[in-house]
């Protein structure tokens, strides 16, 4: 069940093939072709039974602060799970919050960003029996708020042993990516984004569930083609790319592993454009079960400091907004006004950015990820390159000096980087995560950052701050910010003023 060392070469070079360059970008030549742009929605083509979920979101009361991992504001995640929680758990991770007239149609917005719009993640659930709800394997469909029956009965058996769950869960949600739907505009980098996408959505439904009392918790390593069986995806065009177990429920019956069904599905659009780095990349990062983890190195903690002087931040500002209110009213920002924010608005996020995401198999605390901060316009903190050091809840200076310029050039030559008051950058050495974990830490190290990324989001949203994911020079950005060699650009997000709010002098 362990990966070999050929995998996790052949999963650097895809990672090789698919950064960004001037060059690369200069003679890319990608034409968006809207005559074959995918559909928005998964749609069988089948009569299924459904379950109407109910339209009117259940308040919890929660505020942002208390709906994030931490001891700060424990939430018990002892709650039953029932079909109204989980409906909840569903609407705000990938449900429809707004609709805007568009042409002849409309253009549906959904409850977390996603690269293009394009909304390639689907969600599945695979249920025991619920207060409200059958047992059974369902389809999320979003654009009707509706649980879609693809199997009658509890397979959380099969589900649980291809996940090696040793607690019955009450539920699995099942995060799959379409492919197609995100690659027609980003082509072969959408293996990337299955993860930053899913991970952003993660972050909701971690959230969501924290603030519902329900117990979740992300699993990363599972048998992919088993997983894949039971929600009845193909495992090419569609994949599983994390599970998050639900509540705690009772013992599941034994039942064998279900065949697939090959459920008709209607076609996303009239030409879907294969692009076999995708695949190759995804046979790299497979697993035929759950896996154990190399042993983590002990040694010399990251927070230890590197020499220069480090700057406290203080108290972050609490994020009292209800989370519900903040995801519904949410959306990524188009532009941003070159207006400062707060020290403490910034410590806020970076505390967001620091909690714990504990992936199946990681030790306690255990970090993916460095965050490193360009900081264009901070009340309080000179311009410059910082890292950041979560325990002693400090930047560590790289350099300082003015930063616009570099922030535009590094984030694609996008206006956007340059105006932002801050961008955050997710790095992860990734020749260490591959030698602990395999090929497959890949995914994971991708998915701790946009999980880590989201919350960053929901924080932003929350002190009334606009927030926007970015794409980036990959290793101009590895070199600007004086990270280790074979270190790669997980994720980036962009906090600030939004245009919109600006202030009347702005």
């Amino acid at each position: 069940m362990t990966q070999s060392r050929s995998e996790a070469e052949a999963i650097l070079a895809y990672h090789e093939a698919t950064k960004h360059s001037v060059e690369s970008v200069r003679r890319g030549g990608h034409m968006l072709d809207f005559t074959n742009m995918p559909r928005p929605w998964k749609l069988y083509d089948a009569p299924l039974p459904e379950v109407p979920l109910p339209q009117q979101l259940t308040r919890t009361g929660v505020s942002v602060e208390g709906a994030l991992p931490g001891d700060r504001f424990p939430v018990a995640g002892d709650s039953e799970l029932t079909l109204s929680n989980l409906a909840s758990v569903l609407q705000l991770s990938a449900g429809v919050t707004k609709r805007l007239r568009a042409g002849n149609g409309y253009m549906y917005f959904r409850a977390a960003a996603c690269t293009g719009a394009l909304y390639h993640i689907e969600l599945y659930v695979v249920s025991g029996p619920l207060s409200g709800l059958p047992a059974g394997v369902y389809q999320y469909g979003a654009h009707a708020n509706t649980l879609r029956m693809l199997r009658d009965g509890d397979f959380r058996a099969p589900a649980m042993q291809a996940a090696g769950l040793e607690h019955t869960p009450a539920a699995i949600v099942v995060y799959t990516s379409t492919f197609w739907r995100n690659s027609w505009k980003y082509g072969s980098r959408t293996y990337r984004h299955a993860f930053w996408d899913g991970g952003t959505i993660l972050a909701h439904s971690m959230a969501a569930a924290h603030a519902n009392g329900l117990w979740a918790n992300l699993v990363t390593r599972y048998a992919d083609a088993a997983i894949n069986d039971v929600i009845d995806v193909d495992g090419e065009t569609e994949v599983s790319v994390a599970l998050l177990p639900l509540g705690a429920g009772l013992d599941a019956p034994p039942v064998d592993a279900p065949a697939r069904l090959d459920m008709p599905v209607v076609p996303l659009s009239r030409n879907p454009i294969d692009y076999p780095l995708i695949r190759e990349a995804h046979a790299a990062t497979t697993l035929t079960g759950p896996s154990p983890v190399g042993s983590m190195e002990k040694g010399e903690g990251k927070d230890s400091a590197s020499g220069g002087d480090l700057i406290p931040l203080g108290e972050g500002e609490l994020l009292t907004r209800e989370l519900e209110d903040v995801i519904l009213r949410r959306g990524s920002s188009r532009r941003f006004a070159r207006e400062p924010i707060s020290l403490p608005a910034l410590a806020a996020m970076l505390d967001a950015a620091a909690r714990p995401t504990e992936p199946d198999g990681a030790d306690a605390g255990e970090a993916f990820n460095d965050l490193y901060v360009i900081a264009n316009a901070v009340d309080g903190l000179p311009e410059g390159i910082y890292r950041y050091r979560p325990s002693l809840r400090s930047l560590d200076p790289v350099s300082v000096s003015g930063t616009r310029v570099l922030s535009e050039h590094l984030d694609l030559d996008q206006p956007l980087g340059g105006d932002a008051a801050a961008d955050l950058y997710f790095i992860a050495d990734m020749p260490a995560v591959l030698d602990r974990w395999g090929a497959r830490g890949y995914r994971t190290a991708h998915l701790d950052a946009s999980i880590r990324a989201g919350r960053v989001y929901l924080a932003a949203y929350a002190l009334g701050l606009g927030a926007t994911g970015l794409t980036f020079y990959d290793d101009e950005v590895v070199e600007a910010l004086g990270a280790a060699q074979g270190s790669v650009v997980t994720f980036l997000v962009a906090v600030g003023v939004p245009w919109r709010t600006r202030s009347a002098g702005g």
